[in-house]
């Protein structure tokens, strides 16, 4: 290295570069508690303005959201997203809890077994139909 180089986590490594002030990223701070209405319109525009898959735009959502209960998560994803009409408000629930736990892998397992998973009660062998 150079003496006109300077290490890359320096702040002179990349001086066009501007530093957003703390405040417009405290939002994403882990154990950040949003209002639900500023929650609710970060999600919207993530969920809106994301790629078509589902996958980044939920972990996105997780992501930048990690102090809001799943289940909230869930259900903000389902009014945003189209795409979810098919799965419940627990199969969002169960593909974010794959997301944490097993990433894109985790993920796809979980949608494939909810997206095949036929969607009636179980039916009881011991219990007698008199119709």
């Amino acid at each position: 290295m150079t003496a006109t180089e300077a290490p890359c986590d320096s702040p002179v490594a990349a001086p066009e570069l501007e530093r957003l002030p703390d405040a417009d990223l405290a939002w994403l701070q882990p154990k950040h508690r949003a209002a639900p209405a500023e929650a609710l319109q970060r999600i919207r525009t993530i969920c809106e303005q994301g790629p078509a898959e589902l996958f980044p735009i939920m972990l996105t959502v997780l992501a930048t959201h990690q102090a809001v209960p799943r289940e909230i998560l869930a259900a903000a994803i389902k009014q945003f997203r189209r795409d979810c009409d098919s799965l419940s408000r627990d199969d969002l629930r169960s593909l974010l809890n794959a997301i944490w736990t097993g990433g894109q892998q985790g993920f796809d397992a979980v949608l494939r077994t909810r997206k095949s998973a036929e969607r009636k009660p179980g039916a009881l062998s011991w219990v007698r139909n008199d119709d």
